[in-house]
């Protein structure tokens, strides 16, 4: 009997950075038939004074457990995502 792998994508950082880099993921994605499983993570820097957005997460984690006001840190990381979603012109609510 012949073992099927289990075939796994993931892609983050600055693979995910910015709405070209998303195209270029799709690329990658549908030229793979046989992919199951794509796992994207959190966007990188796309410009070298951004911030990951992962550091902006945990930053905003320390915030809400220590009660500071938070709004600024999560709009930046809000700016980020509907950025390219407005760029890849992708019809949801964030």
């Amino acid at each position: 009997m012949e073992k099927s792998l289990l075939i796994v994508d993931k892609f983050g950082g600055s693979s995910v950075a910015s709405s070209k880099q998303f195209k270029k993921v799709k690329d990658i994605v549908l030229e793979k038939k046989n992919r199951q499983v794509v796992v994207v993570s959190a966007l990188g820097k796309e410009n070298p004074d951004d911030s990951k957005i992962t550091d902006l997460l945990y930053l905003l984690h320390a915030h809400i457990k220590y009660h500071v006001d938070y709004s600024n840190i999560f709009n930046m990381i809000k700016e980020r995502y509907v950025k390219i979603k407005n760029e890849l012109e992708i019809d949801f609510d964030i």
